[in-house]
């Protein structure tokens, strides 16, 4: 009915289906004509269940993709379970996706995922699809969203295929890029950089960066590849930076030469949450963000958000002190909610406000009573003192500035 235009007046379709042997019937019936624009076509592709024969799936709709017969794709989910499909199939099956009759224009987005349970496998399925991908002679001028999964605990690949892509022009509008770069290693890590350090990232708007687990936080390496990136004058256009998983202060100094470059000019989100610095790490990061979050470095911020990143009262007097001294950016919103500030830093910060030196500031973020910063470590209460001060500092804030303030 889909590839043989029977509903001429058919739009959209959204496709769910499980990644076993039941996708040949369905290949085989759009096999017969074929599903192209107008018509949008939707896919996600879900885990089937053990003992489902994925590879038939998998080849079955590489040789759809291969003819040309899903011209109108134009958003898919990837989520295999099934190990038992080779890096080789993953390539051929990616390499169908570039191939020069594949006619892939519509593609949109593209979301890779990966079940749990596969997190502890030594190769990501998905490093060996963008890896097919890039050798195939096509592109794929329209994707413009790619989402790559968390990596593998115990995996040995990198991002040669993505950076190939990127380097070779086969996805030219990509603007929203989400990859994990943790345990990667120094040499790994800069298959990631090359891709960062080419002329054709130049499209890219926003990209979300996620470092790994805290255990170890030691991934200075992947952060310094992160911040030649950003340094290296291809990504003035982009709009949103995001980054996880920094945890220790030695992170968050390598991240900084890279913010603080001068190249990103079109910055206007800063998301920094759920970092967990700790007192060490937060007043790192304030000290050094106090530096580089300025209007000569980044001229378009408008949102810093800081998310449980630990910034303290410290941290807080350290932005302060930075914003005072040397001239802030244009911020519109702070968001510090998850981060415990006590009554002692009000005064500096009620003064701070009243000093209009964030004129556009419309929104400061601080956590409320129930926001899970009212307990110590290990979910603790904490001491009924701090927790008074905690309460004062906050209601001192809204009552002074009620149209700024907000408790979260």
């Amino acid at each position: 009915v889909l590839s043989t235009n029977k509903v001429p007046s058919l739009r959209s379709v959204k496709l769910c289906w499980s990644m076993n042997e039941s996708l040949v019937p369905l290949c085989e019936g759009l096999s017969r004509g074929r599903v192209g624009p107008p018509t949008k076509l939707e896919m996600k592709l879900m885990p089937a269940g053990e003992g489902c024969n994925v590879k038939a799936g998998v080849s079955g709709l590489a040789q759809v993709i291969r003819k040309g017969k899903l011209s109108g794709l134009y958003r898919l989910t990837l989520r295999p379970e099934d190990r038992v499909v080779s890096d080789a199939e993953w390539e051929s099956f990616g390499e169908a996706f570039t191939h020069a009759e594949a006619s892939l224009e519509s593609l949109q987005s593209l979301s890779l995922q990966t079940d749990s349970y596969m997190f502890m496998s030594q190769t990501d399925w998905f490093s060996a699809f963008l890896k097919g991908m890039s050798r195939g002679s096509g592109r794929l001028p329209a994707l413009c969203s790619l989402s790559c999964p968390r990596r593998g605990a115990n995996s040995k690949t990198g991002f040669e295929g993505l950076s190939a892509l990127v380097r070779n022009g086969n996805i030219p509008s990509l603007g929203d890029l989400k990859v994990d770069l943790g345990r990667l290693g120094h040499e790994r890590a800069q298959t990631f950089g090359s891709a960062l350090s080419s002329p054709h990232i130049s499209s890219l708007r926003r990209l979300d960066v996620s470092l790994g687990d805290s255990f170890p936080p030691f991934v200075v390496d992947e952060v310094r590849v992160l911040s030649g990136g950003l340094s290296s004058g291809h990504l003035q256009g982009l709009r949103e930076l995001c980054v996880t998983g920094l945890f220790v202060a030695d992170n968050v100094r390598a991240l900084c030469v890279g913010l603080g470059s001068g190249k990103l000019t079109s910055l206007w989100k800063l998301d920094l949450n759920h970092n967990y610095l700790g007192p060490e790490g937060g007043r790192a990061l304030s000290e050094l963000v106090s530096e580089v979050l300025v209007a000569e470095k980044l001229p378009s911020l408008r949102t810093l958000s800081a998310q449980t990143a630990d910034l303290a009262d410290e941290g807080v007097r350290a932005l302060i002190e930075g914003w005072t001294n040397r001239e802030p950016p244009p911020l519109q919103c702070v968001d510090l909610g998850g981060d415990a500030l006590s009554h002692d830093v009000v005064n500096p910060l009620l003064r701070f406000l009243g000093s209009k030196r964030l004129p556009a500031l419309q929104s400061l973020n601080v956590s409320g009573p129930d926001s899970g910063l009212d307990s110590g470590s290990f979910g603790d209460p904490v001491n009924p003192w701090t927790q008074a001060s905690r309460d004062l500092a906050r209601n001192t804030l809204f009552r002074v500035f009620p149209e700024i303030v907000n408790i979260l």
